[in-house]
């Protein structure tokens, strides 16, 4: 009987150490999606306790003028809001920009956790809107309940919100909702300067600037492009839904694409509806196939890359080994292997981040083939 109880107390240790895992099997939008994908309960009266707890603002800008791929300034705009803010006696302890928070499904998760260890009590959704074709620009402030979840607002949610093509305006209307509403005030220690946050904590296990050897016995998981979930479709209207069957839609396109590039992968390999660790580990799975999303930079912070605040370009090899410049605030995706149990991060010893998630992908497998040796 004894020589059984090895491998029942090694099982259970992998259910307790995969029970204890940061994962998140939500099907989360980019964020420039995210909120228009929820019907919000809108509100005439700002959140109660809006100066008396703390605050996250998630911010959205436009596409820059002078690149395609790279950002508007964001951090200007959050600076000239929390000017106002500040001046409104609100708490904004911490400014994300909005994409940043859904790069990747681990750190979509590891910043909601810090957020509810931070004790947030408020989402504060900033956004400007592209140019429309009359010159008009457009902004909008949204403001909620943290949810102490990564969909950060659940649908259906109560909200306070505010729209239009002044931004001055849109904050003076709002100090004045402000003090109308007579809230109680506890916020007395408002930071002068916004504090931003361009990192999480995804990284759980080793780091390993290389390819895994045991993929060439192991399948790989690659998970599909999840379709956004409706909590409650009877309580969406139409310009709602007819969103989401939008982005849905788009979803489907996505995952056959990712069906033909994946034909190129040498190895045995496996397409999933979940990415949850626990879900690949209980089919008897080890290693998945991950991606990240954000400006170049972003997501080198976010993979523990060395970082030279000084470099103005990485140089992305893509596959046919061809060399591509691009500047570290351009948007980019990276893909990337985990192994589910250890959490170990196979990051491959080349930089092949790209513009689209097709290019980058089709980087990554060309790379560790050649490393590899496998074809």
């Amino acid at each position: 009987m004894q020589k059984f109880v090895k491998p029942i107390v090694v099982s259970i240790l992998l259910v307790i150490s995969l029970a204890k895992l940061d994962s998140s099997a939500i099907a989360q939008p980019k964020g420039e999606q995210w909120l228009d994908l929820k019907n919000l309960d809108i509100q005439p009266h700002l959140p109660k306790y809006l100066l008396s707890r703390k605050t996250v603002v998630l911010v959205s800008v436009p596409w820059s003028d002078k690149n395609p791929n790279v950002r508007a300034d964001w951090k200007a705009l959050s600076a000239k809001a929390h000017a106002a803010f500040k001046r409104m006696k609100i708490d904004p302890v911490a400014y994300y920009y909005m994409d940043d928070v859904f790069a990747s499904p681990d750190a979509n998760a590891s910043i909601a956790k810090e957020m509810e260890k931070r004790e947030i009590k408020y989402i504060l959704a900033l956004e400007q809107f592209p140019t429309s074709s009359a010159g008009v620009e457009s902004y909008r402030i949204t403001i909620s309940g943290f949810n102490d979840e990564p969909s950060f607002i659940s649908e259906r949610q109560k909200a306070w919100q505010t729209t239009g093509p002044d931004l001055d305006v849109l904050l003076t209307d709002m100090r004045k909702d402000v003090i109308r509403a007579e809230m109680e005030r506890e916020n007395y220690l408002v930071p002068d300067i916004p504090e931003f946050f361009t990192d999480a904590n995804i990284l759980k296990g080793k780091r390993i600037p290389t390819y895994a050897m045991d993929l060439k016995v192991d399948k790989l998981v690659i998970p599909k492009f999840k379709k956004y979930e409706m909590e409650d479709s009877a309580a969406l209207d139409a310009i709602t839904l007819a969103k989401i069957a939008a982005y849905n839609n788009e979803v489907e396109q996505k995952n056959r694409r990712l069906e033909e590039i994946m034909i190129d992968y040498p190895l045995e390999y496996e397409l999933s509806e979940s990415s949850d660790d626990r879900d690949i580990y209980n089919q008897g799975h080890q290693f998945v196939l991950l991606s990240i999303h954000g400006t170049g930079r972003t997501v080198r912070e976010m993979l523990d890359y060395e970082i030279d605040p000084y470099e103005t370009d990485y140089v992305s090899i893509r596959s046919g080994s061809s060399l591509h410049t691009l500047p570290v605030e351009a948007v980019v995706y990276k893909y990337y292997v985990k192994h589910v149990y250890t959490q170990d991060v196979y990051l491959g010893s080349r930089w092949d981040a790209d513009l689209t998630w097709e290019q980058a992908l089709q980087n990554f497998i060309f790379h560790m083939k050649d490393i590899l040796k496998v074809q």
